[in-house]
């Protein structure tokens, strides 16, 4: 996405103190989800999103994406559509730390002609038509940004060093939470496990409901709490770090 340089940054802001320590206090992907959210809103973006730099085996958006809530439908077609591969964001992420602040017609712009469109529309179509991308990185040395996006205008200077500062919080907490301790202690219970298994067998929630004698809302429920226990984006992304786990075995 299209970089709306920002001058290297000299003033330091930092956030609150209870920010920082709301951030410390998140124990779960779903506590940063939640909490992060509403650091977004309070800053007039709609939405959040936490990626680690891919590495050469990475394709998609759902393998490099540890919390967002950008909608699953965007992610989907974004990688069934292969728009990672060519991501201008990911050029600038590698080559620069200073903030990475993008709109929609920029970011087009950064693209093949090809793909120009099919951005443009996307991301339109989901209410994300600028945005800001911040570089971090966490105390074993793992890469990584915190992007913040919607329609609002670009950030002042003085935001954008609020927004690394905060951006850097996270990307750590998300790190010290997905670690193997943490990932044992949020194991999947029996029946989200059950309904992960199921769709991975192509069934749908209904289908699903029929086949364990649960409501829909139930399955929906189970397969809800199993995503963010994975901090997996979306159902398929659940399946396929399920798969990658050993947890189907």
């Amino acid at each position: 996405m299209a970089n709306v340089a920002q001058n290297t940054l000299t003033k330091i802001v930092p956030p609150q103190d209870s920010v920082s320590d709301d951030i410390s206090r998140c124990e779960t992907t779903y506590d940063i989800l939640q909490l992060a959210r509403g650091l977004a809103k309070q800053r007039g973006y709609s939405f959040f999103s936490v990626v680690r730099l891919p590495s050469a085996d990475d394709r998609t958006l759902s393998d490099i994406s540890l919390v967002t809530n950008w909608p699953p439908e965007l992610v989907s077609s974004y990688d069934r559509l292969g728009l990672l591969e060519n991501s201008p964001v990911i050029s600038a992420l590698r080559s620069s730390t200073r903030p990475y602040v993008w709109t929609i017609d920029s970011a087009a712009n950064e693209r093949p002609e090809e793909e120009a469109s099919l951005v443009n529309e996307l991301f339109r179509t989901f209410g994300l038509t600028s945005g800001v991308y911040l570089s971090t990185l966490d105390v074993s040395g793992r890469r990584g940004a915190v992007s913040f996006a919607g329609a609002r205008k670009v950030p002042s200077e003085e935001e954008l060093v609020e927004l690394s500062y905060i951006a850097n919080l996270i990307y750590d907490q998300v790190n010290r939470v997905k670690s193997p301790t943490k990932q044992t202690e949020q194991a999947l219970s029996a029946r989200e496990k059950e309904c992960l298994i199921w769709t991975a067998s192509g069934k749908t929630s209904a289908d699903i409901a029929s086949i364990l004698k649960l409501s829909e809302h139930t399955v929906n429920h189970y397969l809800s709490s199993a995503c963010h226990k994975l901090g997996a984006v979306n159902r398929a992304h659940a399946v396929a770090k399920a798969l990658r786990s050993g947890l189907f075995e």
